[in-house]
């Protein structure tokens, strides 16, 4: 105990004894424990500045889209730009989205004008005899899409287009109601699939199959009446035969009505170029001034719009369509005719 003691004693002998020789070093020794304490009462350094989208960083993962390296981080990718103007009408054929409709006034993209169809939900057609500017509903984005039906041996020879529609369609002198191009044969450079109406409340068939300057003209003949107008709804159903050369090339049927009025294949299709030309535009139904010559702008409410190639309509489909005036969609949802062949359904209740 008494050698602890004098060891402590010693070591405060000591440090009097260094204080009395170094009073400096005493004085700048406070005066570093003051820095320190300066230093320490600082605030902190400001968090390092991070990127407004850093938060929006997602990791991507290698698989069968290939956006990026497992683990990596990617940028959130921008928002899909605004869509077109104007709507679409869904179609569930086997072209998908390649045979949606579409509608315009005045060469503008529009909104469908929907009303009261046949079966469900129908849309108008505009024109200029109403006081309104003229409409067109065009079907397809891709002409090259409808050379099946002015080209033989492109798809099936076998075509077959059935429709609704309920109002004025006399042209005067005609009036292009489904068209690939020219009613009137305006544009001959260009091959064109057109029924239409004429002068004398009849219809007609104007197949033109361009090789070379004019082409060849397939129809161009009456082949039944018009659809009246009555305030009901019509149906009216087309089918065509390319591969037959004797007869019965075309036959129009209204209300599942076949019209007599027949006409034979002359002269015969011919495989102009390999895959047939591409003709004038998009199918269209009332079309306006490219379609021929001092047309009548009609105004009439359109509806369940099939096309199938490969198949062709019986009088059993006819009649079960037609389903006493009371109509019945062709497609899936209702008699189900030949749905694999419908390269074309729109029933007008589905619009975007």
């Amino acid at each position: 105990m008494v050698s602890i003691i004098l060891v402590i004693l010693a070591g405060l002998v000591i440090s009097v004894g260094f204080m009395m020789v170094f009073p400096d070093a005493l004085s700048n020794l406070q005066l570093n424990l003051s820095n320190i304490a300066v230093i320490q009462d600082d605030p902190p350094p400001p968090p390092p500045v991070v990127h407004p989208l850093e938060d929006k960083k997602v990791n991507f993962f290698v698989g069968d889209d290939n956006q990026g390296v497992r683990g990596g981080a990617q940028q959130a990718p921008p928002p899909p730009p605004p869509p077109a103007g104007g709507s679409t009408a869904l179609n569930a054929g086997t072209l998908g989205s390649s045979g949606n409709a579409f509608y315009t006034e005045a060469g503008i993209d529009s909104d469908f004008v929907t009303t009261t169809g046949i079966i469900g939900q129908g849309v108008t057609k505009n024109g200029t005899s109403s006081g309104n500017t003229d409409g067109e509903i065009i079907i397809g984005i891709n002409p090259d899409t409808w050379k099946f039906l002015h080209a033989g041996n492109v798809g099936s020879n076998i075509t077959s287009i059935n429709f609704w529609l309920n109002g004025d369609v006399i042209g005067s002198p005609v009036y292009p109601l489904i068209t690939t191009g020219g009613c009137d044969n305006a544009n001959s450079l260009s091959p064109a699939f057109s029924l239409c109406t004429q002068s004398g409340n009849v219809m007609r068939f104007t197949l033109l199959e361009a090789s070379g300057f004019g082409g060849t003209v397939h129809g161009f003949n009456t082949i039944g009446s018009v659809p009246p107008d009555d305030s009901n709804w019509h149906m009216v159903s087309f089918m065509m035969n390319q591969g037959n050369r004797t007869g019965d090339f075309v036959i129009l049927c209204i209300d599942a009505v076949c019209d007599p009025q027949v006409d034979a294949q002359s002269p015969p299709f011919e495989d102009v170029t390999s895959g047939g030309n591409s003709p004038a535009t998009n199918m269209t139904i009332g079309g306006g001034a490219p379609f021929g010559n001092s047309v009548t702008q009609n105004t009439f409410d359109f509806d369940d719009l099939t096309i199938w190639n490969g198949y062709q309509l019986t009088q059993s489909d006819l009649n079960n369509m037609w389903n006493g005036g009371t109509g019945s969609s062709a497609g899936a949802t209702g008699v189900s005719i030949a749905t694999g062949s419908q390269l074309v359904h729109i029933t007008f209740d589905t619009i975007i």
